[in-house]
């Protein structure tokens, strides 16, 4: 098998029935998680709240450890923090005194990438998130949609192995919310990296992944993983109006509808 990073037919990430109890607690976090994620995919994961979506996404960038069972990255035991992995969290976490500018390239200036390189690299991104213009503002003085374009565009720029996204458009509007949905797809279709994220909202699981994973309640296990046949380029827009994606979606709400009623059940 081929071991090039880009490789669409190699593993970049492996759970091997992985289990996570934090101390005190009463019940594991998550329990015998095993699924594997190709690279050059995109994986939604999805499941109810509490079954361990956001303890995935830390075990693999390192943040945390299995209790039992191992976690693997490009072959390799995760032992230790994820240097690979940028990791996009629900909230933008832009630094507030840097500008645009400052904290799109901040991963670069990390790596001690020459500034002639980082500056044009900064521009560029700056221009594909949509944001020229704005290179000198502060994250006070942007819309919540337009730090996500920042938060994105730092994780991106330094062409990481893997991304990790945390319900990355959680709290935003609809109208802006679909727009960066589209906005993720291409730019996502241009890097043809991989891509893990976290999820509540099923339209956009369909919307963007190639495999969705549907959490069973807590403690989190893998219910099924679900193909999403559609192919690429996408565009949201004519993927809703598909007869497929009502069938996949009917498919994906009648998996997650029934952990929530088995939660119900046993409250």
């Amino acid at each position: 098998m081929s071991t090039n990073p880009r490789d669409s037919h190699a593993e970049a990430l492996r759970f091997e029935n992985v289990t996570l109890e934090f101390p005190g607690t009463h019940q594991p976090a998550i329990q015998d998680i095993s699924f594997r994620v190709a690279r050059r995919k995109l994986v939604a994961v999805i499941g109810p709240s509490g079954c361990g979506k956001s303890t995935i996404l830390n075990l693999a960038a390192g943040l945390l450890a299995p209790t039992t069972g191992e976690v693997y990255f490009n072959g390799e035991r995760v032992t230790a923090v994820n240097s690979q992995a940028a990791y996009v969290t629900q909230q933008a976490n832009l630094l507030p005194w840097l500008s645009v500018r400052a904290n799109i390239g901040l991963a670069l200036k990390f790596r001690r990438v020459p500034k002639d390189e980082r500056e044009e690299r900064i521009a560029h991104w700056v221009k594909v998130v949509g944001l020229t213009g704005f290179e000198e503002h502060y994250p006070r003085e942007l819309s919540g949609g337009m730090q996500k374009r920042v938060a994105i565009a730092r994780a991106l720029i330094y062409d990481p192995a893997i991304v990790l996204m945390d319900e990355p458009f959680g709290p935003l509007d609809a109208i802006t919310r679909l727009k960066l949905q589209q906005d993720l797809l291409n730019l996502w279709e241009e890097q043809q990296g991989t891509l893990v994220f976290v999820t509540h909202d099923l339209n956009e699981a369909i919307y963007l992944a190639d495999e969705v994973i549907v959490m069973s309640q807590g403690p989190g296990t893998v219910h099924r993983v679900l193909q999403v046949p559609f192919e690429r380029p996408r565009s949201i827009g004519s993927l809703v109006e598909s007869r497929e994606f009502s069938e996949i979606y009917n498919d994906l709400w009648s998996l997650f509808k029934s952990e929530i009623d088995l939660s119900d059940a046993s409250a």
